[in-house]
């Protein structure tokens, strides 16, 4: 008796931890289609920011220069945000960031998709030209809380979760800073 109870207990443990992948990637996919849908609904408001010049809320840096042992560099930076007014002056909310630059004769493409309200990183998207004159893509998925929920990868995974999140957060500062006029 005591054996078959082990024995149902053992079954038990191994369908759970069976399982358990089979439930988290459930959730995985349903954090990656809640993002695809947030993406789609960014890119619908950047097509209709493009068309509509009352409404256009973006800002678009280029940056020239020369860097020692690679040559010239041009980066391009394009940021599309919510932006709110009140007593105390603007308020700049970056939704979704894009950076093109190049290292020597390597070119890199860079998306960076924010939570609406949170200001979290949704998504990021990184291209890349590999020396081998291919490419890698990546595309990294986060949830509400900005927890990293998916990763595909393409060729060569180039950075780390943690230096991800530091460099798009870096990016979201950066640009209300830019177009604050308010001294």
């Amino acid at each position: 008796m005591k054996s078959n109870i082990l024995k149902i207990a053992l079954l038990a443990l191994m369908f759970g931890a069976a399982c358990f992948p089979l439930a988290a990637q459930a959730q995985d996919t349903d954090v990656v289609k809640s993002v695809r849908a947030a993406y789609a609904a960014a890119k619908e408001k950047i097509k209709l920011n493009a068309t509509d010049e009352q409404t256009r809320n973006d800002a678009v840096v280029t940056l020239h220069h020369n860097v020692p042992a690679t040559g010239p560099r041009t980066t391009v930076a394009h940021c599309y945000y919510e932006l709110d007014t009140d007593e105390n002056g603007a308020h700049y909310y970056p939704y979704f960031i894009t950076l093109k630059y190049n290292v020597a004769a390597r070119n890199f493409y860079e998306e960076y998709l924010f939570h609406p309200e949170s200001g979290r990183l949704l998504f990021a998207f990184l291209q890349s030209d590999t020396f081998e004159g291919t490419k890698n893509e990546e595309r990294y998925y986060f949830d509400d809380l900005g927890k990293l929920a998916s990763v595909n990868v393409k060729g060569e995974r180039t950075v780390g979760d943690a230096d991800l999140v530091s460099r798009a957060e870096d990016y979201r500062a950066l640009i209300p800073k830019f177009l604050d006029f308010s001294y």
